[in-house]
C-alpha cells in the first residue's frame, strides 16, 4: 500500500479561517471547523497533520515572535511530514513568508503560505481554491523552499509583496519570476527554483531591534536623528527615493547621527518595481559615506526580515555586513 505524503497544516489565523460574531465583526474559527468546509481535500491523496496557534491571530498582530514560534513546529516537525502549509491573514503574510525564507535557509521540504481575501465560509470565497493548491504544492514536493499561493501563483517567499488589499490577485513579486502557475494543472517554472545545494541553518534567535527609516519630503529630521541616537537600534532599512536619491547631505542631523552610530544599513526603493542603482546619482553620494549596502531589488519585507535575522544572530557589523550583502535565498 502505497503511503500518503505527510503534510503539516498550521493554523496561525487570518481572514481565511474567520467567521461574523453577532456583532458583524469577523473572529477566527478552528481549523477542524475550517477543514470541514473543505470536502474536496479529501481526493487529494495526503495525511494531514494538524496544528494552531494557541489563539488565531490576525496578521497585524503577527510578528518576530510567531515567526518563530512557526520556525519551531516546523523544526520539530521536519523530521515527521513530507511538507508544511501555512494559513496565514494576507495583511503581513508577505513580512512571514520573507521572515521564514531566511530563518529557514537551506530547507528541503516545502514550506507554502497561503491566505484569503474573503473568509472560507462565505460563498465568494478564494480561500478554497488557495488552500487546495497550496496543499498540492505541499503534496508534489517540487518546490522545496519557502513559498508564498495566491490566486494562481506561486511567488518565492522572499520576493512576494502585497499590492492590492481587496482583489484576489493581491499578491505580487515585481521583480522576480515566478515558482509555478496554475492554469489546467499547476505548471512549475524550474528557472525560478533556488539553485545549488544550500546548506541547512536554521536561525534560532530574533528579536526587532530595527528601525525602517523613510525620508519623506515632510519628515522632521531633527526628531528622526534623535530617534537614532537615543535608542538601541542595532540596523537601519533605509528606504530610498528612484534608483538611489535621498535626502541627505553631510551636515544633516540623520546623516550625522548615522555616521555616528556606525550601524548597519540596508537601502531598498519606495518604487514597487525597478530595484536600485546607489552611486547612480550626486543626491545619492553620501549613502557611500555611511556604508550604505544596496537592497538591490529587494522587497521592503524581505529587506527588514533579512535586517531582523542577521543582527539577531550575528555580533561584529563586519559579519553582518557580509550576510547583507550576499544573496540568501534568491532575494537579490
Amino acid at each position: 500500500m502505497e503511503l500518503k505524503p505527510k503534510i503539516l497544516v498550521l493554523y496561525t489565523g487570518g481572514t481565511i479561517g474567520m467567521v461574523k460574531s453577532e456583532s458583524g465583526t469577523y473572529v477566527p474559527f478552528s481549523l477542524e471547523g475550517l477543514l470541514g468546509c473543505i470536502p474536496e481535500i479529501n481526493a487529494l491523496g495526503v495525511d494531514l497533520h494538524l496544528e494552531s496557534f494557541k489563539i488565531p491571530l490576525d496578521s497585524a498582530l503577527i510578528g518576530p515572535g510567531e515567526w518563530l514560534e512557526i520556525v519551531n513546529v516546523i523544526k520539530n516537525n521536519y523530521d515527521l511530514v513530507d511538507g508544511f502549509v501555512v494559513l496565514h491573514g494576507t495583511d503581513t503574510m508577505a513580512y512571514t513568508s520573507s521572515a521564514l525564507s531566511f530563518m529557514l535557509r537551506g530547507i528541503h521540504k516545502p514550506v507554502v503560505l497561503t491566505g484569503a481575501q474573503v473568509p472560507i465560509y462565505e460563498s465568494d470565497s478564494d480561500g478554497i481554491s488557495n488552500f487546495i493548491n497550496a496543499l498540492k504544492i505541499a503534496r508534489d514536493g517540487v518546490v522545496r523552499e519557502v513559498s508564498l499561493w495566491f490566486h494562481e501563483t506561486l511567488f518565492k517567499g522572499a520576493c512576494v509583496t502585497k499590492f492590492d488589499s481587496k482583489d484576489f490577485n493581491g499578491f505580487s513579486s515585481p521583480n522576480h519570476s515566478h515558482l509555478a502557475k496554475k492554469g489546467s494543472k499547476i505548471i512549475y517554472n524550474k528557472h525560478a527554483f533556488l539553485k545549488g545545494n544550500i546548506e541547512r541553518n536554521f536561525f534560532k534567535k530574533i528579536n526587532s531591534k530595527v528601525k525602517f527609516l523613510n525620508l519623506l519630503p515632510s519628515v522632521n529630521k531633527q526628531i528622526e536623528a534623535k530617534v537614532i541616537q537615543e535608542n538601541s537600534i542595532q540596523g537601519i532599512v533605509l528606504s530610498i527615493f528612484g534608483s538611489g536619491t535621498v535626502p541627505l547631505v553631510q551636515n544633516d542631523p540623520v546623516f550625522l547621527a548615522l555616521k555616528n552610530k556606525k550601524l548597519p544599513i540596508l537601502a531598498v526603493t519606495e518604487c514597487y518595481k525597478g530595484g536600485l542603482e546607489i552611486g547612480k546619482y550626486e543626491a545619492g553620494s553620501v549613502l557611500n559615506e555611511l556604508g550604505v549596502i544596496s537592497g538591490q531589488k529587494m522587497t521592503k519585507e524581505a529587506a527588514l526580515t533579512k535586517l531582523i535575522v542577521a543582527t539577531s544572530n550575528f555580533e561584529s557589523t563586519e559579519k553582518i555586513n557580509s550576510y547583507l550583502s550576499k544573496n540568501q535565498v534568491g532575494e537579490l
